[in-house]
């Protein structure tokens, strides 16, 4: 590369006054733009205007450029919606960036607070939760297609049923669920009733224990108001 090449000008971008564009040329030329930075990356770097542009320089800039742009790309999708971090790594890897580059952004975005999959896990329990009920097995699934990590997942499954257990009745949720399905089920006979409700039951990822308990709970009115 020239020697004689240098940073032209650094200027703030007009959309954006946290970001600098970075311009080199010759001496007393305007240059062309080599990078677009955030202003904290333009200080780490140590740019300055009428720096001298050498290979190693440039080689500095390029790399704070692309761990830049995965930064952007990353804060960008959770702008969007919110995500675990496997979600997000997943979609820097489909956009091509590399192993290194992408676990810098997302640490920098959890070290921001923008990325907790700890919180992003309990919201998606309670969602899960809200209108209908959901056993371990079935909130665990959920939680894995959300590419949460393992231990994690142990973890917030355990919290929430020591929090189900907690309650006066930890089989309220599952008891409620089976007495309305139940009464869908009257025009079935009683083997037919069982197999669907369990069906039913099992699909919302309650363990059999609890099935058990709720399905003699909802079917003993059914059963005994049948012919069946």
């Amino acid at each position: 590369m020239p020697g004689e090449m240098q940073i032209t000008a650094i200027r703030p971008t007009q959309r954006d006054v946290n970001r600098a564009t970075v311009r080199v040329g010759s001496p007393g030329r305007a240059g062309k733009v080599v990078a677009t930075l955030n202003q904290s990356a333009v200080q780490a770097l140590g740019l300055k205007v009428g720096m001298p542009w050498d290979e190693a320089l440039a080689e500095r800039v390029a790399e704070a450029k692309t761990s830049d742009k995965a930064f952007r790309d990353a804060s960008n999708r959770l702008a969007r919606r919110a995500m675990s971090r496997g979600m997000l790594d997943e979609k820097l890897r489909g956009l091509g960036h590399d192993e290194a580059v992408r676990a810098e952004a997302l640490e920098r975005l959890e070290k921001l607070g923008l990325l907790d999959d700890e919180g992003f896990g309990r919201a998606l329990i309670r969602e899960a939760t809200r209108s209908r009920p959901a056993g371990p097995r079935l909130l665990r699934q959920k939680l894995f297609q959300k590419r949460l990590n393992a231990k994690l997942i142990d973890r917030l499954i355990a919290e929430h049923e020591a929090a189900q257990q907690a309650r006066d009745d930890p089989d309220a949720e599952a008891v409620e669920f089976a007495v309305k399905r139940a009464a869908t089920l009257r025009r079935f006979d009683a083997a037919t009733r069982r197999r669907r409700l369990y069906g039913q039951l099992a699909r919302r990822g309650f363990n059999s224990d609890t099935i058990e308990r709720a399905m003699n709970a909802a079917l003993r009115e059914v059963d005994d108001g049948s012919d069946a």
